[in-house]
């Protein structure tokens, strides 16, 4: 049984043609959708594809839209958790609702899933996710591959790595039922439910990639967090005025991370402890500790400039850090 996990909010302008590439793929699958509030339509159009398609498009609307957390990220714990709760879904996949998937995607993805799960086993953690194709509102080609395009090396796969850069995209993404048992859970914050995913495979299981394109990435205005031309000179220049949204991020980064350590720090071992509490403490350091302390955890970033870079943007933290207390 695959899940795919969609969450909505004011989609209707693109929506259809998601739905209607998820419902193509050569593989079956069964659409779980949280709805967020939408009042253009998306809900009616919802309602139509149930009805055309009641064995594989459910409705979850989740009732608190202010628990876990608002916005996207709690609508895909909200789905997590019931699928979970479940117990039918062997693979979870997820979905934006302004792409358009290829239909073999599904196929690839599983494919590369029991390569791994034959040699693994099945109770590990395991989460695949593939390149995608950059295209504009038309779905016009912007670039040829995700990954090229935003900078992201799928190669990084490590504790350290993932704590400082979300290596993976949420609808590229299946992972199997070990890691949706482990992941399921919210916490009591998060940056992304992708980046969170990743964070948890990373620690406790294996994280792979299919270096192909597996659908087309939509690029544009209305995206919560879109693609980056990611180190180029326009991305450089305009770095100066964000400062206050970097900042903004690294606090979101560290507040994540705390919020690992507190769900997860009595499974993970010393090694994985030892980077948690150095990652933590990178605010509290000068720019040349940070530097030590990235150095020495492999902190690194995929840009060489950018890893340089967190010893000054990262947002010095006071002298007393807050609610700390020794851990047992």
């Amino acid at each position: 049984m695959i899940t795919v996990l969609m969450a909505t909010y004011q989609g209707r302008k693109y929506l259809e043609q998601q739905l209607d590439s998820i419902l193509a793929q050569t593989v079956p699958v069964r659409i779980w959708i949280s709805d967020d509030g939408s009042d253009d339509g998306t809900a009616e159009l919802l309602e139509q594809y149930r009805g055309w398609y009641p064995k594989q498009v459910f409705l979850f609307p989740r009732k608190d839209r202010t628990k876990p957390f608002p916005g996207a990220a709690g609508n895909f714990f909200w789905l997590m958790s019931l699928a979970a709760q479940e117990g039918k879904s062997d693979y979870i996949m997820f979905s934006d609702q302004d792409d358009v998937w290829f239909n073999h995607k599904t196929k690839e993805l599983l494919h590369r899933m029991k390569e791994l799960e034959r040699g693994l086993g099945s109770q590990c953690p395991i989460l695949v996710h593939s390149d995608m194709e950059v295209v504009d509102e038309q779905l016009q080609r912007i670039h040829p591959s995700f990954f090229r395009y935003a900078g992201c090396d799928p190669r990084r796969t490590t504790f350290a790595e993932a704590l400082v850069e979300n290596p993976v995209t949420g609808g590229a993404v299946m992972m199997n039922r070990a890691l949706l048992d482990l992941a399921a859970r919210a916490p009591r914050s998060c940056f992304m439910h992708d980046w969170w995913l990743a964070l948890t495979v990373s620690c406790f299981g294996v994280m792979d990639y299919v270096s192909q394109p597996l659908y087309q990435y939509r690029q544009h205005g209305g995206n919560v967090l879109g693609a980056r031309d990611t180190g180029s000179l326009s991305d450089w220049k305009e770095r100066p005025g964000r400062q206050r949204e970097v900042e903004e991020n690294y606090r979101r980064m560290m507040e994540q991370a705390r919020a690992f350590g507190a769900m997860f720090w009595d499974s993970m071992d010393g090694r994985q402890r030892m980077i948690l509490r150095a990652f933590l403490a990178l605010p509290y350091q000068s720019a040349a500790g940070r530097l030590q302390n990235i150095m020495h955890n492999r902190f690194f970033k995929t840009s060489r400039l950018q890893t340089a870079a967190m010893c000054v943007t990262i947002p010095r933290a006071g002298e007393k850090r807050p609610g700390s207390r020794r851990r047992k």
